[in-house]
């Protein structure tokens, strides 16, 4: 496994991937990188939202599966 798969995801990349998740829009001051992960993952669901919060859950529970 190479290091660069190793890393976290930096701030802007993991906005970038709740908001793919969520179907929200690409915000254009994300980095190329974030982008690039906001498209691959628009690519897989289709622009749908898949995290839909269901009632009762908290949004840092979500906020958590995405760390």
């Amino acid at each position: 496994m190479s290091q660069e798969s190793n890393r976290s995801l930096t701030f802007d990349e993991k906005k970038a991937a709740e908001a793919a998740f969520r179907g929200l829009p690409l915000n254009p001051a994300w980095s190329e990188r974030a982008q690039a992960i906001y498209q691959g993952i628009l690519a897989e669901t289709g622009g749908r939202n898949i995290l839909e919060v269901e009632e009762g859950e908290e949004v840092g529970e979500l906020e958590g599966a995405l760390s």
